[in-house]
């Protein structure tokens, strides 16, 4: 029933045409260009005063490229005509409403970790910046970490390790905590909780009106659960209220082997993911990296991770036992040195590509489509800082079974598509003049493979957000129904459709 409703209520929406201003207000026509830009940071000064950054002031110059800046080179060149540093989701709100009525272009940006350019900034528009809204406070039953959307992982993690908790959250330290969860977000404790987005309780959430109001299961329970993967099409998400739980040290590291392993190592992500998916020891994970530099594969890079202290458990010992081993940090730890540790491979300041497919669980797909990756980087590997990762993440029941208890998600994955695994593509190299051969070498790799995928019926259409190309569709790929669910509750709660028209970055409900 509910699906014929929406189907229904997106018809009207397509017959009848957007709801008129008076809906919600005058829309101006989009103020563009650097004078515009220009206009538009003014109207904000008059209400924002000095949260209103301008290029070449010190506190712009470092949410663009300093120790707050952006991870890539593609986001650090956009620069837009000023940014607005809120502290507060009424600023939040003033800036928007305002820029909303203006017509203005503007960006969105919470750890500024997605990486092409235009994702979290604009050229000649307005950024919001919400850096500065990064509180971690938790309740006194202790089952509640409210946070910022502008904190980082690695700051959310050190201040509940000490209080002997965790949230399902990031593996990263430094990435953001609202694109990864708006994102969906992958966590070590996904098997326990499913995906990020599964552990908010209630998002606080600034409309395109300034109207700042609550999502969760009693409140606005369409809008919360369109949130969880819907990235940043219906408004800005100010705070993020997480449930919490116990969480002391764990046990982790990366054990990093030849290239020459590869083969077994697909059959063990094999074997564990099936394992995962069948209910056995939801306290392991792992990501399985496969390394290419300038003479091709270098090295299988395998994080490992045990949300209890406990050392070797029985269902990864076939990673920990393979041999030769080039290192091996596997320690009994925090959450937040586990995260430190992943992100120190990943350094700000180089040109990134991130792409992604999703497969059923086939070892033998996996070495062909590794082959495929050794034959189609060779052309680029001897790019200026080159480097490339082939990273598979087991996807199994366990984890996409865990939605339906709290709440739902539109994401479309669920345990009747089986174990699943994430094939994440990531290339890192320094100079702009390689742009188009690098993003040439990378969709070629996601259609070869994803046609490999659907000639043996091992593929499945979903697109992490997170991991997408910038030519990728995410919300198609939820599904028809996810989708149009979103476009429903786009209308609702932005009728105007500012987030949609005025904010060009991230990944939109219409693309195709």
């Amino acid at each position: 029933m509910f699906h014929h409703l929406l189907l229904a209520a997106f018809a009207s929406v397509l017959i009848n045409g957007a709801p008129s201003a008076s809906a919600g207000g005058a829309l101006s026509s989009n103020i563009r260009g650097r004078n515009a830009g220009t206009n538009c940071c003014l109207a904000l000064q008059r209400n924002l005063g000095g949260k209103i950054l301008f290029p070449n002031s010190t506190q712009f110059d470092d949410q663009q490229s300093g120790a707050d800046g952006y991870w890539t080179q593609q986001e650090t060149n956009v620069i837009p005509t000023c940014r607005v540093a809120a502290t507060s989701s009424q600023d939040v709100a003033t800036a928007v409403s305002k820029l909303a009525d203006l017509g203005c272009s503007f960006a969105i940006r919470s750890g500024g970790h997605m990486g092409w350019a235009g994702a979290a900034n604009i050229q000649d528009g307005v950024t919001i910046d919400l850096s500065a809204i990064n509180q971690v406070n938790v309740s006194i039953n202790r089952m509640i970490a409210s946070v910022g959307p502008g904190a980082r992982w690695g700051e959310v993690y050190s201040q509940l390790d000490t209080m002997g908790l965790a949230v399902a959250g990031g593996r990263v330290a430094e990435v953001g905590v609202g694109g990864l969860v708006l994102g969906g977000g992958n966590s070590f404790f996904a098997s326990r909780y499913g995906f990020a987005c599964d552990g908010v309780v209630n998002f606080e959430v600034v409309l395109a009106s300034g109207r700042i109001i609550n999502a969760n299961i009693a409140q606005n329970d369409d809008l919360y659960k369109a949130l969880k993967g819907g990235g940043n099409n219906f408004g800005i998400v100010t705070r993020f209220d997480l449930r919490a739980f116990s969480q002391g040290k764990l046990w982790g590291g990366f054990v990093v082997s030849p290239a020459s392993t590869a083969a077994e190592q697909f059959k063990y992500l094999q074997d564990f993911t099936t394992a995962s998916g069948n209910g056995v020891d939801p306290y392991a994970s792992i990501i399985n990296a496969y390394i290419f530099t300038g003479n091709g594969p270098a090295f299988v890079a395998n994080q490992l991770t045990y949300t209890k202290p406990e050392a070797y458990p029985t269902i990864l010992q076939n990673f920990t036992n393979i041999q030769p081993q080039y290192s091996n940090t596997l320690r009994t730890t925090n959450l937040t040195d586990l995260t430190i540790e992943l992100g120190a491979g990943t350094p700000n300041g180089f040109r990134q590509l991130f792409a992604t497919a999703t497969f059923q669980n086939n070892a033998q797909l996996f070495a062909d489509i590794y082959a495929l990756a050794t034959k189609i980087y060779q052309p680029v590997q001897k790019v200026d800082s080159f480097q490339a990762s082939f990273v598979l993440q087991p996807i199994s029941k366990a984890i996409t079974g865990k939605a339906s208890l709290t709440g739902g998600n539109l994401l479309g994955l669920g345990p009747t598509d089986g174990d699943l695994v994430w094939l994440d593509i990531t290339v890192q190299w320094a100079s702009a003049s390689d742009d188009a051969a690098i993003n040439k070498a990378v969709q070629s790799l996601v259609t070869q493979s994803t046609n490999l995928a659907k000639s043996r019926n091992l593929y499945n259409q979903f697109i992490y957000m997170n991991y997408a190309l910038q030519s990728q569709d995410p919300i198609s790929a939820y599904g028809v129904l996810n989708a149009l669910s979103m476009n429903v509750v786009s209308r609702i709660y932005d009728p105007r459709q500012v987030f949609q028209r005025l904010v060009p970055g991230g990944f939109k409900l219409n693309r195709r």
